[in-house]
């Protein structure tokens, strides 16, 4: 409705929907084999065996949606947003600014 959906698929996000199909293992993932050891960082709070995509070798990380954002532009598990730099499409080095919200 508001366009923002298609942001996120443009940058190569995967938009799930807010509601228990996450939560129950229905993520019908295409980019791993079955039972192939690999690791998700997801801002829903489940984090157990199978739970988000049925996979036993799924292993999955909880965090803000701040942090999976960023981890997801680094594509690096290990990208600290507060101290790393990241190349822009103009070939600068940025960082992204801190989250906040208005009170």
């Amino acid at each position: 409705r508001d366009g923002l959906t298609k942001v996120f698929e443009e940058a190569g996000g995967v938009v799930l929907a807010n509601a228990c199909g996450p939560c129950i293992g229905q993520w019908d993932r295409s980019d791993i084999a079955k039972d192939e050891a690999n690791s998700i960082v997801t801002s829903y709070n489940r984090n157990f065996a199978k739970r988000n995509d049925g996979n036993a070798g799924t292993h999955a990380f909880v965090a803000s949606p701040e942090i999976v954002t960023a981890l997801v532009f680094s594509g690096r598990l290990d990208f600290n947003p507060m101290t790393d730099e990241l190349i822009g499409s103009d070939g600068k080095p940025f960082k992204f600014s801190s989250p906040y919200g208005d009170e």
